[in-house]
């Protein structure tokens, strides 16, 4: 009835389903989105959906995804966003030190921080997605009035990269003119921090150069050989192939080829600078936990 409904409605039709999934297994509904997917973009439809299956995520090359979460009676809508991030907004805290990021490559370069500050088991790492998601996150977690003191938000830093920026963002956020407003934003600052990357490059493209040029002496193979295949990647139109394509050529799996990028990279001497606001922000929260 569904398919039917859509496939009969008038071109440029805009079509709202409550729950796609109900009693459907997850290949019959990855099957249903391939086909109304299609059909929308032939006809011009626009199709709005509500779904509980996290499966539904595995699908963004096919549809636009929102997490819709409700904290306090507001709603708060997340682009491009993980699960753990809005699994670990409605559930508990399990370690001292909680760390927000944009995505695995993001998780890799925290991960060598932490083992670098003997603090990997103090933290756990969330994936939020898309960088405007972590002013979203940040302000839901103040509404539901948790404690921020172990909570870090993390941008790549190509978006949302001057104070003035992530003001505006936190002004999108936090609406409203009673005194509470103000007090949220009050400690909304300085929570979101960056990692500082040059003007106009990609995070991608900078770890790339940062790779390229550290020094050989002492490296192993298993890093000699990673340097050795970025060497051969001049320009790359997307920039995630500049780490991508390094793994891919190897035949390395992403998350053990993260690692070995990031022990590069930290070898170059413009690596502290780059992480500079985490490791400022960590060190002393670490010592206190010691």
């Amino acid at each position: 009835l569904i398919l039917e409904t859509i496939l009969k409605a008038d071109k440029n039709a805009l079509i709202l389903i409550d729950e796609l999934d109900l009693l459907l297994h997850d290949e019959a509904l990855k099957k249903l989105i391939e086909v109304i997917s299609s059909h929308a973009k032939d006809k011009n439809k626009q199709i709005i959906f509500t779904t509980h299956r996290e499966m539904i995520t595995t699908l963004s090359d096919k549809i636009n995804i929102r997490h819709v979460v409700n904290i306090q009676g507001r709603s708060y809508s997340f682009e491009e966003t993980k699960p753990d991030a809005i699994n670990r907004l409605t559930g508990e805290s399990t370690t001292p030190i909680e760390i927000y990021v944009e995505d695995d490559l993001a998780v890799a370069i925290i991960n060598k921080i932490c083992s670098s500050l003997k603090a990997s088991k103090y933290v756990k790492i969330f994936k939020f997605g898309a960088a405007s998601n972590a002013f979203t996150l940040l302000a839901s977690t103040l509404i539901r009035s948790d404690n921020l003191s172990g909570k870090l938000y993390i941008l790549d830093g190509d978006k949302y990269s001057t104070e003035n920026e992530k003001k505006t963002a936190l002004d999108k956020v936090f609406t409203g003119t009673e005194s509470r407003t103000y007090e949220l934003k009050a400690a909304a600052e300085g929570k979101v921090k960056q990692f500082n990357l040059p003007n106009g490059v990609k995070p991608e493209q900078y770890i790339h150069y940062l790779i390229t040029n550290v020094s050989l002496d002492g490296l192993g193979g298993e890093y000699l050989e990673i340097i050795e295949a970025a060497r051969d990647i001049r320009v790359e139109l997307d920039a995630h192939n500049y780490i991508s394509n390094i793994l891919t050529k190897l035949g390395i799996d992403r998350p053990s080829g993260l690692t070995r990028v990031m022990d590069l990279a930290s070898r170059h001497p413009e690596w502290h600078q780059y992480v500079s606001e985490v490791t400022d922000w960590l060190q002393p929260v670490v010592s206190d936990l010691m």
